[in-house]
């Protein structure tokens, strides 16, 4: 019974170290969002950034205006999620200096 649950992680954490080593590669940009004048505008900038092909992920907050996105850097430039989103909202929307790329 043990010999079986051990073949069965065995083969969970092999599979799950293959689906790592496949994973895209990612990169993340900072953007300063303003206009954002209520509750709902988070959400309208996440959904907005969402549809875009290319974006993995994307965080908005009002608080300090800030949009944080997890992008295929092989599909998207951070100035495209600018201009994206400017478009897309009418926030208006900057590239942060510290835009990082993932390992």
């Amino acid at each position: 019974m043990f010999a079986a649950a051990k073949a069965v992680l065995l083969a969970l954490v092999v599979s799950a170290g293959s689906a790592a080593a496949q994973a895209p590669d990612t990169a993340t940009v900072h953007l300063h969002i303003s206009k954002m004048t209520c509750g709902t505008c988070p959400t309208t900038a996440r959904l907005a950034l969402s549809r875009l092909t290319g974006v993995y992920s994307a965080k908005v907050t009002l608080d300090d205006s800030l949009g944080v996105v997890r992008y295929d850097p092989h599909k998207l430039k951070p100035a495209e999620i600018a201009q994206h989103l400017t478009r897309m909202t009418g926030f208006i929307t900057t590239v942060l200096a510290d835009t990082t790329k993932q390992p």
